[in-house]
């Protein structure tokens, strides 16, 4: 048995040591100590992903990028590595990158496992929550040579945010609901970034904790939420106006909800709310306007 453990545990050191000295490296001339080269060529796999890296002014060293990453516009016209849900690895490799930028979703997890094996430099990161944008964005900039711009981009975000809170401070937080879908009727719950946005805008959740991070509810629990404002995101490349009135057939089922009593149900762009990239402000602004009928945003 011990023969066998040392075998592997060589074969593993061996393994290791082949890929380290496969790897480019640069070494710095003040240190001495080896550093990773900065990407030239940057395979970004998610569409807040790609926000990023243009924000950062690293759009001339994008290579390719998700069908899906539809802003800034130019990105339109990089080469397609698949959708978001099923990237292409192909695709990925015929792009000959210097770095790939994943999701910590299991399909771009799985992809980035994939091509870790053969050869290629991959980032994951986690964002799932505000903070957690501000932190990728960090990592993004470390990454990149960026640190700089990162960091600017960051501060900026977050004194855009602190405004739209000042600007209605000491308000009444309106009580939300945040509709994912209507057949079934499908919620954002508070453990979601969705519930960050109507926080940050000055609203609450008319949902309380829940089992699921988007909970199917019935009709009884919406009359028990009290919810005194409908929020639905517009589905991609429909017509506003037509959902809207569609959304307002749905909830007249429900008359004695005070929302659709004061007629306070919304259909919105789901670009910048369905999204948590450097447009974040732009959404939080955008629910905050629906929030309070007349404020900036309506």
């Amino acid at each position: 048995m011990r023969k066998w453990c040392f075998l592997l545990a060589g074969f593993a050191a061996w393994n290791f040591l082949g890929y380290a000295l496969l790897q480019p490296q640069q070494v710095d001339a003040v240190t001495q100590v080896p550093t990773t080269p900065q990407p030239m060529r940057i395979v970004s796999m998610a569409p807040n992903l790609t926000e990023i890296l243009y924000a950062l002014d690293l759009g001339d060293r994008v290579a390719a990028v998700t069908g899906d990453s539809d802003y800034p516009p130019q990105a339109k016209s990089k080469p397609n590595v698949g959708s978001f849900w099923l990237p292409n690895v192909e695709a990925v490799v015929a792009c000959r990158p210097d770095l790939v930028l994943t999701l910590e979703i299991p399909q771009q997890k799985a992809l980035a496992v994939r091509l870790r094996r053969m050869g290629y430099r991959c980032l994951t990161v986690s964002i799932w929550t505000v903070d957690d944008l501000f932190a990728a964005i960090g990592t993004l900039g470390r990454e990149t040579g960026q640190q700089v711009l990162a960091q600017s981009l960051i501060l900026r975000m977050r004194e855009d945010i602190e405004q739209v809170g000042r600007i209605r401070a000491g308000r009444d937080r309106p009580r939300v609901l945040w509709v994912v879908q209507r057949e079934p009727l499908r919620v954002a719950g508070r453990n979601t970034f969705i519930n960050d946005l109507i926080e940050l805008a000055g609203g609450q959740n008319a949902i309380g904790p829940t089992l699921h991070k988007y909970p199917p509810i019935g009709a009884e629990q919406v009359i028990g939420a009290n919810v005194e404002v409908i929020i639905e995101p517009a589905m991609m490349g429909g017509n506003l106006a037509e959902q809207h009135r569609q959304a307002l057939a749905y909830w007249s089922r429900l008359p004695n909800v005070p929302a659709v009593a004061a007629d306070r149900i919304y259909v919105i762009e789901a670009d910048t709310v369905s999204r948590l990239s450097p447009r974040l402000c732009q959404g939080i602004e955008l629910i905050a306007g629906r929030l309070w009928s007349g404020d900036a945003g309506e």
